[in-house]
């Protein structure tokens, strides 16, 4: 995990909620994003999605 949006790169801090996303890398590995918010969390879906 990171301390940093997976999408625009603010600071999360640790100690508040926050939305994550977890996949599975091609190894099988969780990997998890953490979100700033439910906007950056949306919009990183749908860009992911995107290259689909």
């Amino acid at each position: 995990m990171s301390d940093e949006c997976a999408r625009c790169g603010v600071v999360v801090p640790s100690g508040e909620w926050h939305p994550v996303k977890t996949v599975r890398d091609d190894e099988g590995r969780v990997e998890i994003y953490d979100f700033c918010g439910e906007a950056c969390r949306s919009a990183w879906l749908a860009e992911r999605n995107a290259d689909d």
